[in-house]
Formats: C-alpha cells, structure tokens, sequence
C-alpha cells in the first residue's frame, strides 16, 4: 500500500463509522490507505456537511437511515445519486448506499422465493446492472477531484473467482433422460440409467470439472447442501460417494464451502452437519434478505458470503464488481465477514433461454470494461456440465477460461479474498 492519506471528518456530521467504512473502501480500491484525524487542516481531505468541505455529504441522507427509509425512490435522485443540500451530487453517501444494499432492506415485496425482485431495484429502474457503477464513481473521483488526481494509486488486475453450487447428483437420470426421451435418444436414456446404477450418475462429476480447470491452470470452490429433502439437496453429504468427492476437491488445491438450505434447517446444525466451520457460504436459490442474511453469516462465524447476485440477470447486484466488508448499521461498524458478489450464473443465461455465444459476448463485454478492480465471481453448477439438457454449457465454460486465460486474468480462492478483503 502507498502512504496514508489523512482525512478529517467535521464532527457535526452522523454516521462517521458509515463514512469512514466507505472512505475506506474507496481507497482500498486504489491501493491507499486512510487516516482520520480529530484536527482540521488544510492539507487535509474535509468531509461534512457545510460546502467548505471537500466532500460534502447529505444530511437527508442519514436522517432517513436513522428513520429506516431505505428505498431508492426515496433516497435517490432520478439519475441515481444522492444529492447534498446545495445540489452537488454526494459522492461518497451514493456509493455506500449501493455497495452495502441499502435499498434492500427490511423489503416488504419479495418474490416467490422470498428475495429481492430485481424488478424492484434500481439497477433495473436505470437498466444498469451490468454496469460497474460505483468503479465508475470511484475512477471518476480520482481524475477529476483536485485532492485526489495527484494521488500515485495502484490498479489491482481483475481476477476470476470459480465457483459451483452442488444443488443435485441423482437428477440425471430424470432431467437428461427426459431430455432424451424428448429427442428419441434411447441409448442415451438407457446408459443415464445404467451410470447411476453403478453408482456413477453423470451429475457426479466434479473430479472432471476440475480436469477441465486445471487444462487452464485454475481452480475453484464448491459449495454443498447440506439437507436433503424436495426443497434441496437429493444426495446425503455423509454417503461416502459424497465425501469422496468433496476430499478430491481438497486433495485438488479447490476449496469447498456451505451452500444454506433453504427451509427451517439453522446455520448451527448445517454447520455441525459439515464437521467444521467452512470459511465460505452461498445461500440456496439465493435466498436470503438483509440485512437479516448478513447477520446471519456474521453470527455463526463463517468469512464469505458470495449470494449477492441477481438470479433473474447478469450483473451486479448492489453495483460494484469487487468484494467489499458491508456495513452493520445496527452495530455501528462493518461486518466481519467478506461478500464476494456473484456476477455470472449458468442458470440465469438458462432460463432467459439465451443463445451461448450471446451469453460468451455479455460475459466478455463485460470483462473488457473491468479488467482492473474486479472479481468476477462464476457459478457454474455441476449439472450443466452435461450434453443432454444442458448441451453447451460445458463448452461455455471452457470458453471462459480459455478466454480468460489468454487475457492473463488470474483465479482466487475464498481464502485468498477472505485475506484480502477483511483488511478493509
């Protein structure tokens, strides 16, 4: 890290433990560090209300945290910011509104499954949620603002963060085989069969998933359900075909994690389920609610969370690619863990019915717009890597990382950004 640049908060302004987590985040991202000081001085970047501050800040804003007023409508301007009291567009209170998901607190519309609609959202208001906004904001900062445009700061190269929720083993038999029935394919039908009674079903394919990673030099994280019932899992995580799978993960240098079941199940008895404290979660169907889902994660101990995704769209979520801390409001402070959002899975581009070398494009224009100060978080789960139903995904996937590769993006693990990104 460069040397530290030291700011000074007025102390009439509310939520300075707020600012100072998003002055922080700020500039992480450029590779500085920050340093608050209780004396004013000239020399120094000011934060407050008043318009002799170098960032000035909206009170409205924190008096509508303080009422639990969450929603963009009534938080946001039209084009998306949050303006300041003399006009100005407050920079700094935009952008912890958008990385901490504020809009999606205490909701009181969710869809089916209980989440978060995206047609809710801003992102979908602005249709910009394939846009790294707050990388854009952050940029726009330290070009433009006289303070900041000196600073020698540091691009972090993007990486890519492999992940795969393990939701079935045993469905083969009934996805693919209808498939197969459908296109009168009954030597296919007959071979799903018989694989799985050898105890080899075709879903059960995670040593050539990483086969196909380590062609590229990557490697990834699987995330496993932990009950079995209707709603999750069709595999018991204590049969030894599981557990011999899950061990040749770790024996491979992957990483595996927890991927919460929806329904009554805590994170107490999954955890006990799993025999240890995994380091990493992703919740099933992405089904969670904040800020109770983030309370969730920080209570039973674990470091990542990397649910924050939109099923419905590729994109981002709460508007920037890189994980971040969020931010406790209750307890004045940020959460102990790291939320790696999730950019890109197979079942979105799925169920949007989306021709692959559409959804090659979309991920790669993507990547050509963030190659520095970016995670690209990708949830491929185990059942598309298959030729009947899911026919293509495979080679999707390979394309990816072939791509990827040759751009020279490199892969992280959960551990790594847990390292990396707690510091913040």
């Amino acid at each position: 890290m460069s040397s530290a640049i030291h700011i000074y908060i007025s102390p009439d302004t509310a939520q300075q433990e707020l600012i100072k987590h998003t002055l922080n985040t700020i500039f992480f991202n450029k590779g500085l560090t920050c340093v608050f000081t209780d004396h004013k001085d000239d020399e120094l970047i000011t934060v407050g209300y008043s318009d002799q501050n170098d960032f000035v800040v909206s009170e409205q804003f924190h008096q509508l945290l303080a009422q639990s007023v969450f929603s963009h409508q009534q938080q946001l301007s039209d084009n998306g910011n949050i303006v300041n009291k003399f006009g100005g567009t407050d920079f700094i209170s935009t952008i912890s509104y958008l990385v901490n998901s504020f809009q999606e607190y205490y909701d009181t519309d969710p869809d089916q499954y209980g989440r978060f609609k995206y047609t809710n959202s801003l992102q979908h208001k602005l249709n910009s949620v394939e846009n790294n906004t707050v990388q854009q904001i952050i940029d726009y900062l330290f070009s433009s603002h006289p303070k900041l445009s000196g600073l020698k700061t540091t691009n972090r190269k993007s990486r890519v963060f492999l992940t795969h929720d393990i939701d079935s083993v045993y469905g083969a038999v009934k996805e693919d085989g209808r498939y197969a029935l459908d296109k009168l394919m009954p030597f296919e039908i007959l071979r799903l069969i018989y694989n799985a009674s050898l105890g080899k079903p075709d879903w059960m394919n995670m040593e050539r998933i990483m086969k196909i990673e380590a062609e590229f030099g990557y490697k990834s994280n699987f995330y496993w359900l932990l009950v079995k019932n209707k709603q999750n899992s069709d595999y018991d995580f204590h049969s030894s075909a599981i557990n011999k799978e899950f061990t040749s993960v770790k024996q491979r240098g992957g990483e595996n994690g927890i991927h919460k079941s929806m329904g009554r199940s805590t994170f107490a008895e999954e955890i006990k389920t799993f025999g240890s404290l995994p380091q990493g979660n992703r919740f099933h169907f992405l089904k969670f609610t904040l800020p109770g889902g983030y309370d969730l994660i920080e209570e039973n101990g674990l470091k990542l969370d990397t649910s924050l995704g939109f099923s419905p769209v590729f994109g981002l979520r709460n508007s920037f690619g890189q994980p971040f801390r969020p931010f406790n409001l209750a307890q004045n402070r940020p959460y102990n863990f790291v939320e790696a959002p999730q950019i890109l899975m197979d079942r979105t581009f799925y169920n949007l019915n989306m021709p692959l070398v559409e959804a090659k494009k979309k991920f790669f224009d993507f990547v050509e717009k963030n190659k520095y100060n970016c995670v690209f978080t990708l949830n491929f789960h185990n059942n598309f890597f298959t030729e009947l139903k899911y026919r293509g995904y495979t080679q999707l996937y390979r394309d990816i990382l072939a791509g990827l590769k040759e751009m020279g993006i490199e892969g992280i693990m959960q551990s790594q950004i847990i390292e990396e990104y707690r510091k913040l």
